[in-house]
């Protein structure tokens, strides 16, 4: 087994610190999900407090795509978090990422960043609306924070209501994108731009205040662009509940 390596320069020496870290995972720390992959909020007295996520180990043939074709995911989560750091864009602090290979074959990736400290998600926007106030000023700021991303030629795919964290510093909300290993850096269509948005699985009322502010934002009919909001949205929601009734059907979680 061989280790591919790549530490920001603040912590170029502390490798056995990461080591350590990787060795004992499973029992560091605490748990903040498990699905495909694994995710872990772990502090170390010299590296701080991270968010260290262990990557599913990819089937075979994804194991040679990752190691000779295409960039793992912990690769695409440090270098994404670092370009968009460099377009002003808020993401937590890329520290490093580790990929275990045998052969020609991808076994096992980590990505370590630091540990961001928020308020709430997007999604207590959709659930728990009637704890904030100033709802409408957030989503007005929200949409403003993706214009900014769309126009830096920035295409989040996983924009969904868990990978926008927010936090209110002085009465003002900033926002911070997470999970960052699909992306895509190209200039956007309006279409690309519209449905951006439809996995953050937007209520009515969120789409008529995200949808004006946008047309606002890009000198777009108001009308328009929410009626297309609501046309795609009805369209993902349909499909996203299709999905859910087969896997459903044949017992899958």
């Amino acid at each position: 087994m061989k280790w591919k390596i790549h530490i920001i320069e603040e912590f170029k020496y502390e490798k056995h610190l990461f080591f350590d870290i990787i060795k004992n995972f499973n029992t560091l720390g605490c748990l903040i999900f498990k699905e495909r992959n694994t995710l872990r909020k772990i502090h170390n007295d010299v590296l701080g407090t991270l968010a260290v996520k262990s990557f599913k180990k990819p089937i075979l043939i994804n194991q040679y795509i990752y190691s000779t074709f295409r960039k793992s995911k912990a690769y695409r989560s440090f270098y994404n978090a670092k370009f968009l750091l460099s377009k002003n864009i808020n993401t937590p602090k890329p520290i490093a990422f580790f990929e275990q290979k045998k052969g020609k074959k991808l076994i096992h990736s980590f990505y370590f960043s630091e540990y961001y400290k928020y308020d709430f998600t997007f999604r207590e926007l959709i659930e728990k609306k009637e704890m904030f106030e100033d709802w409408n000023i957030i989503l007005q700021k929200f949409t403003e924070f993706i214009y900014k991303v769309h126009n830096s030629q920035i295409l989040f795919k996983d924009l969904s209501p868990g990978n926008i964290l927010i936090k209110k510093i002085n009465n003002l909300y900033k926002f911070s994108l997470i999970d960052l290993n699909r992306m895509a850096f190209k200039e956007l269509s309006w279409d690309d731009r519209l449905q951006n948005f439809i996995r953050l699985s937007m209520t009515k009322d969120m789409i008529k205040i995200i949808g004006k502010t946008y047309a606002k934002l890009t000198n777009r009919n108001e009308i328009e662009t929410i009626k297309i909001l609501i046309d795609k949205n009805q369209i993902y929601l349909t499909k996203k509940s299709q999905k859910q009734k087969i896997k459903k059907l044949i017992g899958k979680k």
